[in-house]
């Protein structure tokens, strides 16, 4: 009854915000590019049938990072459960190309999320009709688990991650944490730190695991995938040689004629101007020194080029690249796609990770570690604690807090091209103790379903 009571007033207040709230909503996606998933969204254009199948299983990642990680899991659950249905969902426009790029060839639906609005949310749930429902990460909806929950749907939270800001926050309300971490009947955390702030926070002993993280996963066999069939190298065996054989043209065309590559990754507003001043500073000593810049979201991939322009450096668009053209120079090349980051690291020589100069939380330090690059980030990384102790008691991680400090870590790199490698390798064999955590997190979904 208690339940019922908070469910119904918990959805009162957010159909009041959705019936007053949408224009300024439908601003906001318009603003972002990203207004297709307005109607779906907001429950008001319904989501196909699933597929057919069983057991029906709902998986939902909020965006690009949590969706590129879940093929390992669904590889995994295809084969515990073959005959499984499965439907995908995502809460912003660039997660959904990924999903559908990813798994609408495996024949699974790709949808977006519903808004937590009644309407929404029970119009979702009639046409989908999970019998589980596997929330990656941390995007949790009060209204849709409390509805899920009621309507019999084993519900799972896998590589369960929760932040020191987040965590902070849940313990000054921590009966309603508890509450609500009891909703989920497998709890599977991500790294030792998620999985001891979930059991401060009361989370269920016997549906609490600690699995590993999928991203990590996900990175190691993609990674081995582009080696070939062949185990986890040698120090000798680099990333930069190894899988020339079997790169598109576009990319081995920014590895050029072996010129130096410095790679800024995942920037946010207010980052690239230090990477641009940074890269100046690289100049002088390393003329031939290309900078690639991949900013987090590419729709300011215009912006981010004034910035280039401003200091009279040319830049080339990676999607030009991609459809023929030539470099022709450029000392910059830009970031305009989606999907192509993880393998621009193959061909980089220093790399900083972006979302960390300002109070973002910062973003995957992996992707550099798994190509054998020690990577160069800002000090603010409170959405990724996990990655930083792993590198940094690996000795494979250098915090900057300037453009100052960033020219002269990425000069270490470049002047002493054998340290670099052997921190490159250790970063990239502190992952191994992830190896197996899709498998794991797969297993925890099927013994819950049977």
């Amino acid at each position: 009854m208690a339940r019922r009571l908070l469910l119904g007033g918990y959805f009162a207040v957010t159909g009041l915000l959705g019936l007053l709230g949408w224009p300024l909503y439908y601003h906001h996606l318009r603003r972002r590019g990203a207004k297709e998933s307005f109607f779906p969204r907001l429950g008001l254009t319904p989501p196909p049938p699933p597929p057919p199948g069983r057991p029906r299983l709902w998986l939902h990642g909020v965006s690009v990072g949590e969706i590129a990680s879940a093929p390992p899991l669904v590889a995994e659950l295809k084969r515990l459960l073959p005959r499984a249905s499965f439907t995908i969902s995502t809460g912003t426009a660039t997660g959904q190309e990924v999903a559908r790029r990813l798994f609408g060839p495996l024949g699974a639906l790709v949808c977006y999320f519903p808004l937590d609005v009644p309407w929404a949310v029970v119009r979702a749930l009639g046409i989908l009709r999970p019998q589980a429902f596997l929330a990656l990460e941390s995007e949790l909806w009060p209204g849709f688990l409390l509805l899920a929950r009621e309507r019999g749907v084993k519900l799972a939270l896998l590589n369960a991650r929760l932040s020191e800001r987040s965590f902070r926050r849940y313990l000054q309300v921590p009966s309603v944490a508890a509450a609500f971490l009891s909703l989920f009947d497998v709890l599977a955390a991500g790294s030792p730190e998620d999985a001891a702030r979930l059991s401060r926070l009361g989370a269920p002993r016997e549906r609490l695991h600690l699995t590993g993280n999928l991203k990590v996963d996900r990175l190691l066999r993609a990674w081995q995938e582009r080696q070939g069939p062949s185990p986890l190298p040698s120090p000798s065996r680099t990333a930069a040689t190894s899988a020339d054989g079997q790169r598109p043209a576009w990319l081995a065309a920014l590895k050029g004629r072996g010129a130096p590559i410095f790679l800024a990754a995942s920037t946010h507003a207010g980052e690239e101007e230090v990477v641009l001043e940074a890269y100046g500073r690289l100049r002088a000593p390393y003329p031939a020194l290309r900078l690639i810049l991949a900013p987090r979201h590419p729709e300011r991939a215009a912006a981010v080029e004034a910035l280039a322009g401003a200091r009279g450096w040319a830049s080339v668009r990676l999607s030009r690249l991609k459809a023929g053209e030539g470099l022709q120079g450029e000392p910059v090349i830009l970031v305009d796609t989606i999907g192509d980051l993880f393998d621009l690291y193959s061909v980089a020589t220093a790399a900083f990770v972006g979302g960390s100069l300002i109070p973002h939380g910062g973003q995957n330090l992996l992707e550099a570690a798994v190509w054998g690059l020690a990577p160069i980030s800002g000090p603010h990384l409170a959405n990724f604690r996990w990655a930083e102790e792993m590198l940094t008691a690996a000795g494979a991680l250098t915090i900057v807090r300037n453009a100052e400090a960033l020219a002269a870590a990425a000069r270490a790199r470049l002047a002493d091209p054998g340290a670099t490698r052997e921190a490159g390798e250790r970063a990239r064999r502190s992952l191994l103790a992830h190896q197996g955590a899709a498998g794991r997190q797969a297993a925890l979904v099927a013994s819950l379903l049977k």
